[in-house]
């Protein structure tokens, strides 16, 4: 009987190694598929970012020209308000480049921000 007791407890001891692998195996693939989730999500989010600043481009051209446009029709004139329309955006480039170290800080903190408000939504 005792042999027997002590097959039984080293076949429980089997099973329970088999089922602690099990277990550290079905917490990785649930941690990569954790894993898979966050990065799907922060590529949709990219490509939605991507249209969405592609479309922003197209709107902001056509209401550049028609604003050049208006401001034709308001000096009577073929060419002035579209010397006006790029004067305004050749200033905004000077902006930017003078002030590159001022634009580069908010673009980080606001990266950073988005980052943080992602990391703990998965939380």
């Amino acid at each position: 009987m005792n042999l027997k007791d002590d097959m039984s407890d080293f076949l429980k001891i089997g099973e329970l190694r088999e089922n602690i692998v099990k277990l550290i195996e079905a917490k990785f693939e649930l941690a990569k598929l954790g894993v898979q989730d966050k990065i799907e999500s922060i590529a949709v989010k990219a490509v939605h970012a991507l249209v969405t600043f592609i479309l922003g481009i197209v709107v902001l051209i056509f209401l550049s020209i028609l604003i050049a446009v208006g401001l034709n029709i308001l000096l009577k004139s073929l060419w002035a308000g579209f010397l006006i329309i790029f004067a305004v955006y050749l200033i905004i480039l000077a902006v930017f480049i003078f002030a590159k170290d001022a634009v580069i800080s908010s673009i980080k903190k606001k990266v950073e921000e988005i980052v943080d408000e992602h990391i703990n939504e998965g939380q």
